[in-house]
């Protein structure tokens, strides 16, 4: 081949591969990594959520856009609650992978305190369908330096499409104020997870005039569990959560599509995996084809995005991380079933 005709050869394979002023383009397709508790206690949650993020990416046509994207499905749990060893894995196995986009886990918060500082270290955006422990996203009693601990590249990398935990215990606090309570005890087992559900509700109850203890004597009182996260007052109990009834979300066709697709009805987590692939997706969309900047431009497309007409409803993601639905179920618990009673947002 003579000279000239090689040249130009390498040239347009050159161009092929690069993009304006010889960046790097993306190699699609690219990856989304789901890690949830696929085994284990936790197994049927993780499941409901895996598989909700699967719909979500089928009903996209494997796409952002006009990028391809794949999914990787990984147990963090391994028979256990969660697995120590198996998130660490998995949370590396994303971060080295060049083609990896995002992150989406764990279900549980403590896993998740676990997984975030190795993707954020990496620069990789993760968004966990269930994790609302306050500490991810804010500073929190009994979590010293949160969320900074977490964030060994100074630039948060988490986000989650669950209400965080102050959002649960407000909407306590405002249902005991409802019920005509005018005092409370919140009740805890010492761990630092129950010690700051009972500082959170604390603080809201008495943003909403509710004396809280030691003394309540001669008062209407309400006794809150920060263990169970469930209130007694008037000889019944109640309790409010961020474990969606999935027939009472805005989205309704959601529950048709999970029932037919696999066969059986969505659990509570399954909304939050189909909106947390549904909020990447969005992401990598904007994020456009130059691969020295395209794991930040997902992870910049996820803070500060708006989401309207979703399964959830309508909703933004804060910049640092959390999401402004309040997808909070009130129930009646009757022995060991809860009933559903609605799902109204707390007033702010």
């Amino acid at each position: 081949m003579p000279r000239l005709a090689l040249a130009a050869l390498l040239l347009a394979v050159a161009v092929a591969g690069c993009g304006i002023a010889g960046q790097a383009k993306i190699e699609a397709p690219v990856k989304v990594y789901v890690s949830l508790p696929l085994t284990g206690p936790h197994g049927p949650e993780g499941r409901d959520a895996a598989d909700g993020a699967r719909l979500a990416l089928e009903q996209a046509q494997g796409k952002a856009g006009s990028i391809q994207v794949r999914a990787t499905y990984l147990d963090d749990a391994k028979g256990k609650v969660w697995d120590p060893v198996a998130v660490g894995a998995n949370a590396r196995q994303a971060v080295q992978d060049s083609s990896a986009a995002a992150y989406i886990g764990e279900l549980d918060s403590e896993p998740t305190r676990a997984s975030v500082p190795i993707t954020n270290d990496a620069g990789l955006v993760q968004v966990s369908p269930g994790a609302g422990g306050v500490d991810l996203t804010q500073p929190a009693t009994g979590y010293p330096d949160s969320p900074d601990r977490y964030r060994p590249s100074g630039t948060p990398n988490f986000a989650r499409t669950v209400p965080a935990d102050t959002v649960v215990a407000d909407a306590a606090a405002n249902w005991v104020s409802e019920l005509g309570a005018t005092a409370a005890l919140a009740g805890s087992d010492g761990s630092a997870f129950a010690n700051l559900a009972a500082a959170e509700f604390r603080a809201a109850a008495g943003e909403h005039g509710i004396q809280i203890g030691p003394t309540v004597h001669g008062r209407k009182v309400a006794l809150y569990s920060a263990v169970d996260e469930d209130f007694t007052f008037g000889g019944q109990t109640y309790a409010v959560s961020a474990e969606l009834d999935p027939s009472r979300l805005p989205g309704r066709d959601f529950v048709a599509h999970f029932q037919h697709r696999f066969h059986r009805a969505p659990g509570p987590y399954a909304a939050y995996g189909y909106e947390a692939i549904g909020l990447v997706l969005q992401a990598i969309d904007g994020a456009g084809t130059d691969a020295s900047s395209f794991r930040d431009n997902v992870r910049n497309g996820v803070f500060g995005a708006q989401r309207d007409g979703t399964v959830l409803g309508s909703y933004s993601i804060t910049t640092e991380g959390d999401t402004t639905e309040c997808a909070i179920q009130r129930y009646r618990i009757d022995g060991r079933a809860r009933i559903p009673l609605g799902a109204p947002c707390p007033p702010h």
